[in-house]
């Protein structure tokens, strides 16, 4: 299955959220694809039964700014959540989005824009109090 087979069968299921396999899609084929609403979401299902919810069009302006070796590490499964915290500063990809300026810079919804400060700061809260 490809990046686009699961966009079509999310937007088919007419779900909030479907799940699919580990190593259904890759981090390379977000560059391949054309503009992914934000709030297309997934569980992707890892081998070792770990679970992870994804949105692939924060995952997709992630890859946008240049940072696929993030995209890489978070559909590893085989990474916790605590190992992706470990090596990026962020559990999840809003996360990673809000802290990294460059890839805020390419957004133009202002919504996302102020979620992405409130982010922001709670990480920083969180940062500097550990």
């Amino acid at each position: 299955m490809t990046l686009s087979d699961v966009i079509l069968r999310y937007l088919l299921s007419e779900e909030p959220i479907i799940e699919i396999n580990e190593n259904e899609i890759n981090a390379e084929e977000f560059k391949n694809v054309d503009e992914i609403s934000i709030g297309i979401r997934v569980i992707i299902i890892g081998k070792n039964r770990r679970r992870r919810l994804v949105d692939l069009g924060l995952l997709q302006i992630i890859v946008k700014c240049g940072h696929l070796d993030f995209i890489r590490d978070y559909l590893d499964m085989k990474f916790t959540l605590r190992d992706i915290y470990a090596k990026y500063r962020a559990y999840t990809e809003l996360e990673y989005l809000a802290i990294n300026d460059e890839c805020v810079k390419l957004i133009n919804d202002l919504d996302l824009k102020y979620v992405l400060s409130r982010v922001k700061s709670a990480s920083e809260k969180r940062s500097s109090s550990s």
